[in-house]
């Protein structure tokens, strides 16, 4: 038997320690490979895994072989390395299967029970009868939509093939879908006539249809049997709630029912003046049926879009009333929970907010609205990571719409994965070309990568078709500032001011570059006003961005135990951007203090951690 020292002597003289670390360096350059590949191509993150897996696996295989054959003369592969190399193979191959099997429960799903609603054709006399058609659509779309065994892919997405030259084929494969339902609808005096086809995408092959021709007033009837006929055709589990909720009728007055849908139709116009239509519209259905649940909804969606039109909070007092009134009038309606969760955001009440978005995807788990929404207050809580994991729920349930692919692309940046961030980004882009958001964003990819040129170029273009848009404007300011170029960077955060309010992050930061540019006078009276009496409490603050600018405030007057007293409350309300809080000249004053640095370690950590959990479970 050999000694130690004999031992180590081969090991030695069999150069063992050499091609291990040969082995190691080469397994790590290829796995650096693999991680720009995958981030540059969006390829699935346990692509990494696997090489990883086959690098370790392989470590066996090395040591035999260097045993064997890194000594003079020439060595004939013996049985026991073969016998070796076997079994490392084996387990390698074992490993990866385990691996790409865990990985493809999270691939979206692609059987038959994933389904898209065209919009239905308006075979009508009148042809104005295009918002009838569209309705009956939704409401098929809607009552499907509240079937857990379901994907069913949301309206959105759906409208832009309206008369659509696209065959079914490419359309399945555009949302990933296996089955779609077209029809048609023809109104003539008090009857309807409705069409319906399912139909295998991928084969062009029809699995059920149904014509059915009846009394106006049959309407309802006809919807909820559309939906459990094709529930039964995808051999869909229907839950006795489920059931329930697609037999329910939300009205039985034909006329209220017709206002509602014209109400509808206006409300998506997302104009000043079609929300006014759709108000009243909304409210002469309620005249005719005051118990009329879906229309009061639609009343708090469209008071609660009032806000962005004449920046008046006035109307979401009016928007909460009404939302609980839905569900006092109907506890099973998505909607209305959908609705009371928009007044909670709007009146700054995230937990409330939270628990309105959750239970109406709960009674409906297509409402790709409501999941948003769900991933929208995550992200308020400086939840990066779980907020990523609804957001693109949403995206599955409403792949045409670019707000979603949008807020994808958003959180994957503040996660710090910019490569994928540009992918969702572009799409977007690609979805709605005129959509501003992508592009700040796309900026700041490119301000932390210390590329200002291009980060101007961008927000330039966007400043001359967009000159009155705040988040252009400062982000035009914050790259000037990152730069140093604070006279440029004053002309931005004023007009940001100017556009929002002096009492603003924008307005901190003005102070900030005043001072620089010894316009101390300007900038003192900006934090004067800003920094009253009744500001010194962190607690009564519940935004965590404000609480950090609050912080810098502090630092900029030179009262630092104050600035950390709100960095740290920041943290808590979930300011989670780690990769600004490091570049951010604001904080200038605090580097050096052991409070400050404790606090950013902190924000490292929780940074890190919401990283891994994405890498991990391939969020």
């Amino acid at each position: 038997m050999l000694s130690f020292k004999q031992i180590y002597q081969e090991i030695k003289t069999r150069k063992l320690r050499k091609t291990l670390i040969i082995y190691i360096t080469s397994g790590i350059t290829t796995l650096g490979v693999v991680n720009l590949f995958s981030g540059v191509y969006h390829l699935p993150l346990f692509m990494f895994d696997c090489v990883l897996a086959v690098i370790i696996c392989g470590i066996p295989s090395a040591i035999v072989y260097a045993w064997h054959h890194n000594i003079d003369g020439k060595q004939k592969i013996q049985k026991k390395e073969v016998i070796i190399y076997s079994i490392s193979l084996l387990v390698t191959v074992v490993i990866i299967v385990l691996i790409a099997g865990i990985s493809s429960v999270r691939l979206l799903p692609s059987d038959a029970k994933t389904i898209a609603v065209l919009p239905f054709k308006n075979l009508s006399d009148n042809k104005e009868d295009e918002y009838f058609s569209d309705g009956i659509m939704e409401d098929i779309l809607t009552q499907l939509s509240k079937i857990s065994d379901l994907r069913v892919i949301s309206r959105t997405s759906m409208m832009q093939y309206k008369n659509t030259k696209k065959n079914l084929r490419q359309i399945g494969e555009e949302l990933n879908v296996a089955t779609i339902l077209e029809g048609s609808v023809r109104r003539a005096g008090g009857r309807v006539r409705i069409v319906g086809q399912l139909i295998n995408a991928k084969k062009d092959e029809h699995i059920w249809a149904e014509t059915y021709d009846r009394e106006l007033k049959d309407v309802f009837a006809i919807q909820t049997e559309v939906a459990k006929n094709i529930a039964s055709s995808l051999q869909a589990i229907l839950s006795p709630k489920e059931l329930e909720q697609i037999e329910n009728k939300s009205t039985a007055n034909l006329d209220a029912y017709t206002f509602y849908l014209r109400g509808r139709d206006y409300f998506y116009h997302y104009t000043n003046q079609d929300n006014e239509k759709a108000i009243e519209l909304f409210k002469s259905a309620l005249k005719l049926d005051p118990n009329y649940a879906l229309a009061y909804a639609g009343l708090a969606g469209a008071y609660g879009r009032k806000q962005y039109y004449d920046y008046s909070k006035e109307w979401i007092d009016s928007a909460l009333t009404l939302s609980n009134k839905v569900i006092s009038i109907n506890p099973n309606l998505a909607e209305g929970y959908k609705a009371l969760g928009d007044a909670y955001t709007s009146k700054g009440n995230n937990p409330s907010a939270l628990a309105q978005y959750i239970k109406a995807v709960e009674l409906n788990p297509n409402y790709g609205a409501a999941l948003a929404n769900v991933g929208y207050i995550y992200y308020q809580y400086g939840s990066f990571d779980e907020a990523l994991k609804w957001t693109k729920k949403a995206v599955v349930r409403d792949p045409g719409f670019a707000r979603w692919s949008s807020n994808v692309g958003l959180q994957y940046f503040s996660l710090g994965y910019d490569s994928l961030a540009s992918v969702w980004l572009h799409k977007a882009l690609v979805l709605q070309p005129e959509f501003f958001f992508p592009n700040i964003i796309l900026a700041y990819i490119d301000l932390y990568a210390n590329r200002f040129d291009a980060a101007l170029a961008r927000i330039d273009k966007l400043q001359s078709n967009y000159p009155d848009v705040p988040a252009i404007s400062e982000t035009a300011g914050d790259i000037e500032l990152v730069a140093g170029n604070y006279k440029l960077a004053k002309q931005y955060y004023e007009k940001t001011a100017k556009l929002t309010s002096f009492m603003s992050a924008a307005g901190i930061k003005l102070s900030y570059v005043l001072i620089k540019l010894n316009e101390h006078a300007e900038a003192q009276k900006i934090l004067r006003n800003y920094l009253t009496p009744d500001m010194e409490d962190p607690n009564q603050f519940s935004d965590g961005s404000m609480t950090y600018y609050t912080a810098t405030a502090y630092c900029l007057t030179q009262k630092n135990q104050m600035a950390l007293k709100f960095l740290q409350r920041s943290l808590e309300l979930g300011f989670r951007e780690y990769r600004w809080a490091l570049i951010d000249p604001l904080m200038t004053s605090l580097r050096n203090d052991g409070k400050y640095k404790s606090l950013i370690n902190t924000l490292k950590s929780t940074f890190a951690a919401m990283r891994n959990r994405v890498k991990v479970e391939n969020l």
